[in-house]
């Protein structure tokens, strides 16, 4: 080994045993892409399987489900994740144990109430109006709900542990184990139906236990990493009447990042077919490969964003900001070159024939995640600092564009129409909220921008 190679060699290993922000923001970042990447390399594997043996229609009609019940689900967390990160971090920066307490438990009976009143109110809508849906879609969605407080209460816990500063574990349950349990789930009830193969309810099934499973390691890692101030504070302070104003901005927020995700997948759904579906999602899980870095980066940044605005270390910020934007678009570049110019290949390849038709469609759609990428991380600064209403703002004008986009395009072009208007809503919202962080904290978060 060279001279040159020892010394970045040694300089590299005194950063990560260091307890710097540099060196937690090395190891918690390469973490954190670590698992992000295992989790799209998971989910690959799953979407292979499931889309493989169930076929376009009746992987169509799970892609439907889970997105409709993720939609009735926005109430139950109500923005409560981010908060919980938020001020997770604000009360261990402050030692105020007896908040994180609070936080922790406010949160927690918010999802148990807000879950009570969903199931009462979609057991009274399916009462009166079940008989309008199809039977299958129906039973689907009664087989899905259990995973409104399974999955809400998972994100919840871990957020907890990322405000801790444990990026890392915050991402497992919900990121891995879910879905490994979920792969060996669908084997071992491929492996019992042998040829016949399993229908989307089956899958439905597995996917509500493996979410239970998630939820209860989740809850225990929690219980583990809890730092030991909280164990021994007996006290609680709950600050219900401020949390309750900053979660409605960034339940707007959530909700909007939730149903723009969605929309497109519903509205094919409601206006085209389930084999439509099916084939849509598998152009989106290839299209979501080109923003792993800044889910993974993001993940790290959210402490590190509200820590130093509360300090007021501006050009630290700006300097964190831009080198942040660069990594996640250095990261989004070479998946989207090989999707563009070996889309179709690939998923004929790896998916089938039946899905061929998803080609052009991943084409657009990595189009407007590569403007998602090089843009930065614009709504984690915006809601990191205190300004979540900019955010929402920002991501309901982006909301109505794709909606209406949909609904004019989806008619005559299909999946393509929803992809074309799902890339025109990555752009519009991106847009606005660069813009507003650039009035409201003065920071240019896009990678070309100056350090």
């Amino acid at each position: 080994m060279s001279a040159g190679a020892r010394s970045v060699s040694s300089l590299m290993k005194r950063i990560l045993k260091g307890d710097s922000l540099r060196a937690r923001m090395l190891k918690g970042g390469a973490g954190s892409i670590l698992v992000k990447v295992s989790s799209l390399l998971l989910g690959f594997v799953l979407t292979i399987i499931l889309a493989r043996v169930m076929g376009p229609e009746q992987y169509g009609l799970y892609g439907f489900t889970l997105a409709l019940v993720g939609l009735v689900a926005i109430p139950a967390q109500m923005g409560l994740p981010t908060l919980v990160v938020r001020e997770t971090a604000k009360a261990r920066t402050n030692q105020d144990w007896a908040l994180m307490r609070g936080i922790w438990r406010w949160a927690t009976r918010y999802i148990a109430v807000s879950s009570l009143l969903l199931f009462s109110l979609l057991g009274l809508g399916l009462f009166f109006f079940g008989d309008r849906m199809a039977s299958n879609r129906l039973e689907a969605l009664i087989i899905a709900m259990p995973l409104i407080p399974l999955v809400a209460l998972g994100n919840v816990r871990g957020a907890a542990l990322r405000g801790l500063r444990r990026v890392v574990l915050g991402q497992l349950p919900e990121k891995i184990i879910r879905t490994v349990a979920l792969i060996s789930l669908s084997l071992l009830l491929l492996w019992f139906a042998g040829n016949d193969g399993f229908n989307a309810r089956e899958a439905l099934i597995i996917y509500v236990a493996s979410a239970a499973i998630a939820f209860a390691i989740g809850a225990w890692m929690l219980q583990q990493a809890k730092p030991p101030e909280v164990r021994q504070e007996t006290s609680t302070r709950i600050m219900a009447l401020e949390w309750r104003h900053a979660v409605i901005p960034l339940a707007m927020i959530s909700g909007l990042h939730l149903l723009n995700s969605k929309v497109d997948v519903l509205l094919i759904g409601f206006l085209r077919s389930d084999a439509e579906v099916g084939i849509y999602r598998v152009a989106l899980q290839f299209a979501n490969l080109v923003i792993f870095g800044l889910v993974a980066i993001n993940m790290v940044m959210h402490p590190y964003f509200a820590a130093l605005h509360a300090e007021g270390k501006k050009q630290e910020l700006q300097r964190l900001t831009v080198l942040s934007a660069r990594v996640i678009f250095a990261l989004a570049l070479p998946p989207a070159l090989v999707f563009l110019f070996f889309g179709n290949w690939l998923i004929t390849n790896i998916f089938g024939e039946a899905y061929a038709p998803a080609s052009f469609a991943l084409g657009i759609l990595v189009a407007g995640q590569l403007v998602n990428a090089g843009m930065g991380s614009v709504g984690a600064l915006l809601n990191m600092t205190g300004h979540e209403r900019d955010t929402a703002r920002g991501l309901f004008a982006a909301f109505v564009v794709n909606v209406v986009l949909n609904l004019l395009l989806i008619p005559h072009y299909g999946i393509e129409g929803a992809a074309t208007a799902t890339a025109v809503s990555f752009v519009v919202w991106n847009v606005i909220l660069w813009r507003l962080v650039w009035k409201r904290l003065g920071i240019n978060s896009i990678g070309l921008a100056r350090l």
